[in-house]
């Protein structure tokens, strides 16, 4: 499995999930795959079906759906579906649309409802919350350029859960500064701007909220 493309594991997992789920199922799973089983070995694929079964309809089927991807890994690359993702260069593959696209425009959502002197209050207090926490090198660097600078947000393919924790502190931040009322309409309003802007980013929403 290693030593297939990105492009073409995709199209694997892509396949391999065609007769259990509906398309916007099969894509969240895929994105899914590509957050946290993108460099795992094959043997992950138990993990990984075990993690996207979570209905009961689903659960019983988790045996059939793990011989099927496993199949479809196995298969040749003219038997596979088209990649999901479109025929993007490796470049682009590296950097697919993800969780920290939606995680920085989402963030940028939340932080455009507020005016100027609260939005730079946030920033410092949010950095000064997040260098207490033991967050990996690149990823603090990259915080503190955005949230000194306003330079765009890239964080790469930061995992989920760390993305999650990061929204997390915002909030609570919001909560102490606007009340726990605000704080969830401009959550909301800040996720119905991303669902309408960048809708390729809404199935990557669920892993962050």
């Amino acid at each position: 499995m290693s030593k297939r493309s990105v492009s073409d594991r995709r199209r694997a997992i892509y396949t391999g999930l065609q007769n259990f789920m509906d398309e916007a199922a099969v894509l969240k799973a895929v994105a899914h795959w590509e957050n946290r089983y993108i460099d795992q070995p094959s043997l992950a694929l138990q993990r990984f079906v075990a993690d996207i079964c979570q209905t009961p309809e689903l659960k019983e089927q988790r045996s059939a759906i793990l011989r099927s991807l496993i199949q479809a890994m196995g298969q040749d690359s003219n038997k596979l579906l088209a990649d999901p993702r479109g025929d993007g260069t490796e470049d682009q593959i590296e950097n697919p649309v993800s969780a920290s696209q939606a995680f920085a425009e989402l963030m940028l959502a939340m932080m455009g409802q507020l005016d100027d002197q609260l939005q730079h209050k946030l920033r410092i207090e949010l950095f000064a919350a997040l260098r207490q926490r033991q967050l990996p090198h690149a990823t603090l660097e990259a915080l503190q350029r955005w949230l000194g600078n306003r330079q765009a947000l890239t964080l790469g393919n930061a995992p989920p859960a760390l993305l999650q924790k990061l929204l997390n502190q915002y909030y609570v931040l919001l909560c102490e500064n606007i009340g726990p009322v605000r704080a969830d309409k401009i959550l909301a309003s800040g996720v119905a701007r991303v669902q309408h802007e960048h809708p390729k980013l809404d199935i990557f929403l669920d892993e962050l909220l």
